[in-house]
């Protein structure tokens, strides 16, 4: 069965388009540095209720084992990046803020009939051998369901081309998980229910189709990494480098270190990752098609070191509400206390969390209704040397009907 979710203006201040472009991202736009969302319908009504998207529409539910399936608001939102500014490049955190929808053989949303430490399987997927694990085209899981409702993993693909992450590939039944996500966690001690929680498949977002090209977009391309767009992903506590390179032949997203093609790097939902513009070029925007995400979440967030967390939700929050404090360290000072460190208009600043309150490393000053703006991510450094990760949850911040 598949039903329509309605939303209310008042309570979700989202764009939301009920015939959104079937790509992900819309050609590049000037950016106005000062502003969210760019040429963008806004709601009249109070509330309305979202057309269906056509690949929910057409999920073959035959076998669902009676799973309903309820179409997502969908939408989209521009993002900004900032330029640079004299010689020196700026930094944006940013991360896409929406979800995007598969279009796969078999149930892209089902029950999960079998999860061992590194696998999740449906018995009745009927999913088409290899065809979740294209390093071009990867995937993304997501729990719906029970204990580990919100949990995204990344589907592995069956070769590491193009700078994908290569593990066994899905069968009619079975994915197995990336090694990004069972470095942090165990599948069997999340409390997962075979045969009672389900699943939901997304499309997962590369460098090159998520940033795509100095012609498509915008982003600026260069020889090296000194005279191009800088993006940094934090990916379990370490740090990689990545540029468009343009004297590759083809032309091509490529790791600074080794310089490898990197046309294929996952860009995840639940990190985030800096962007450095270079100075002399104008802002750069982005604006990103998907679903709005109706589960709460769950990630992980390493004990030690850097985690550049996305903001994943279509709406700005707050310090004071993401519910941060409850993977981080507090302290009197940020001497002793873990940091948290946010952008804006290409500048960083530093918070940290006293116990009772947020406040601002310089000046010190309460910062609890600090905001965390949509499209954007938090780097969160955690002091000592513990091994290991915490989970951070959050619930939904907005009303669905």
């Amino acid at each position: 069965m598949i039903t329509q979710k309605t939303i209310s203006e008042t309570k979700l201040s989202l764009n939301l388009s009920a015939s959104p472009t079937s790509s992900r991202i819309f050609p590049n736009q000037p950016s106005n540095p000062n502003q969210k969302t760019s040429n963008i319908m806004r709601l009249k009504s109070t509330s309305l209720t979202l057309a269906a998207a056509a690949v929910l529409a057409a999920l073959p539910l035959a076998n669902a084992q009676n799973v309903t399936a309820t179409t997502d608001p969908v939408g989209f939102v521009t993002v900004n990046i900032t330029a640079g500014t004299g010689t020196t490049k700026r930094n944006t955190f940013y991360s896409p803020p929406l979800l995007e929808a598969s279009s796969l053989t078999g149930q892209a949303l089902g029950v999960i009939t079998a999860v061992s430490s590194n696998s999740i399987t449906n018995a009745n997927a009927g999913w088409s051998a290899g065809e979740l694990s294209n390093p071009a085209t990867p995937f993304l899981i997501m729990v719906t369901s029970g204990a580990a409702d919100g949990r995204i993993f990344l589907i592995s693909s069956s070769n590491s081309t193009g700078g994908a992450i290569a593990g066994v590939a899905n069968t009619a039944t079975t994915v197995t998980i990336s090694s990004i996500d069972t470095t942090q966690v165990d599948l069997t001690n999340l409390g997962i229910a075979a045969g009672t929680d389900t699943y939901k498949i997304f499309s997962c977002d590369t460098l090159s189709s998520l940033l795509g090209t100095p012609a498509s977009t915008g982003v600026l391309g260069g020889t090296s990494a000194s005279n191009a767009d800088v993006v940094t992903m934090f990916v379990n506590g370490s740090a990689t480098n990545y540029f468009y390179k343009t004297d590759s032949v083809p032309p091509r997203w490529t790791r600074q270190s080794p310089a490898i093609d990197a046309s294929n790097v996952p860009i995840l939902p639940y990190f985030g990752f800096s962007y450095a513009r270079l100075p002399a070029s104008p802002a750069l925007s982005f604006t990103i098609t998907g679903g709005v995400p109706t589960e709460p979440r769950q990630t992980s967030v390493k004990n030690s070191g850097n985690t550049m967390v996305s903001q994943f939700w279509p709406v700005d929050s707050t310090l004071a509400s993401s519910g941060l404090s409850s993977v981080v360290t507090s302290g009197a000072n940020a001497t002793v206390a873990d940091i948290l460190t946010l952008t804006s208009n290409g500048s960083a600043t530093n918070y940290y969390f006293n116990g009772t309150e947020w406040r601002r490393q310089s000046p010190n000053i309460s910062a609890n209704s600090t905001v965390i703006p949509v499209g954007s991510s938090v780097r969160i450094s955690r002091k000592g040397s513990a091994t290991g990760y915490t989970t951070l949850s959050q619930s939904v911040p907005y009303n669905l009907q």
